[in-house]
């Protein structure tokens, strides 16, 4: 028997989450515009349809069969997007779409903003709608998470990311009110996605040292993202997921003061410092395997890592096994190799 199926991925991150005994550990590969190449389509192509993003994130579904999904492509662009940034669609089968206009020329402008209505601004209706229908045909047996821009990268999208850290030096109070704006958008998407029934997975890695400091991590941002994790636990979020890539060591304490029920520990983080700080809680981490290894790494080294990062979910039952961003070009076959490798000892 495929041990996949002894269980449900919703039975098993609850129970998860509960601190409860699974059939195996949860795997949650970090699949955004990979799942356009499953349909043989380009990033472009898929983030600019909401059939074809539902149809690439069921195909990932079907393919990888993993433990949580996530609806988006180009995830940090939209809400961006509809607050007035100009996004560029490359036509390349393997780009991703990427921002070339900000709406910012410079902070004094941050009055300027306009909030959003996800039902109608830029492409936010686009993603509703994706993960409405994922939702629907799958989510009685998985969660599905629509992803949001967390405070401070959706700020760095508006301004662009080194004026932003100058101005968390020189001008704290403005970005202080930039934030707050943010997040009141982030609010309204995430609730947006909760009213469809589907669960919010939030991306904040423009926060990662050694841009952002600890301690302008803990004064300027912690206290916004706090507010954004709180508002949407009372509007009903059940799974919330706050992510931010990098070195975070040295920022995991208040990663684990969020309020979120996954935080990530990448791959490039000391583990051990986040086994330590969640020793006590009930978040789970997820932990990530190398993306560069599992596109084109040697077998005997992904097998090492996939060993090293399985060996720690069968001991501490808050971890999950997760990977770095899959890009565009790594082959199936190379995901669903890795996954075997770390569930290769659960399975009959």
């Amino acid at each position: 028997m495929n041990r996949d199926d002894a269980m449900n991925p919703k039975e098993r991150v609850r129970l998860t989450l509960k601190g409860r005994k699974t059939d195996r550990p949860l795997f949650c590969p970090a699949i955004y515009e990979h799942k356009a190449k499953l349909l043989g389509k380009s990033p472009s192509e898929v983030s600019q349809d909401a059939k074809l993003l539902e149809q690439a994130v069921l195909a990932e579904y079907e393919t990888y069969r993993p433990d949580m999904l996530t609806v988006g492509i180009d995830i940090y662009n939209v809400e961006a997007e509809a607050l007035g940034c100009n996004v560029l669609f490359p036509d390349a089968i393997d780009a991703v779409p990427v921002i070339d206009k900000r709406v910012l020329s410079n902070l004094d402008d941050v009055d300027t903003l306009v909030m959003v209505d996800p039902e109608g601004s830029g492409r936010m209706p686009l993603v509703l709608k994706a993960a409405e229908a994922v939702n629907n045909k799958l989510g009685d047996r998985i969660y599905v998470r629509g992803a949001i821009s967390g405070p401070h990268s959706m700020a760095a999208e508006l301004l662009g990311v080194e004026q932003l850290l100058i101005a968390m030096i020189e001008q704290p109070g403005t970005v202080d009110r930039l934030l707050k704006f943010c997040t009141e958008v982030s609010i309204s998407y995430g609730k947006a996605f909760l009213k469809r029934g589907v669960e919010v997975c939030v991306f904040d890695s423009y926060a990662a040292p050694p841009l952002v400091s600890p301690q302008l991590y803990k004064d300027l941002v912690l206290p916004h993202v706090n507010r954004l994790v709180l508002d949407l636990k009372k509007y009903g979020a059940e799974l919330l997921e706050y992510v931010i890539g990098g070195n975070t060591g040295p920022i995991a304490e208040h990663l684990f003061a969020t309020g979120a029920d996954v935080v990530l520990s990448d791959f490039s983080s000391d583990v051990n410092i986040f086994l330590q700080r969640a020793k006590d809680t009930k978040v789970l981490e997820r932990r990530n395997i190398n993306p560069m290894l599992i596109e084109q790494g040697p077998d005997r080294q992904l097998q090492n890592e996939a060993h090293s990062v399985s060996t720690l979910a069968a001991a501490n039952q808050n971890v999950i096994i997760g990977t770095g961003v899959i890009s565009y070009n790594t082959g199936p076959e190379r995901v669903l190799m890795v996954k075997n490798m770390c569930l290769e000892e659960y399975r009959e």
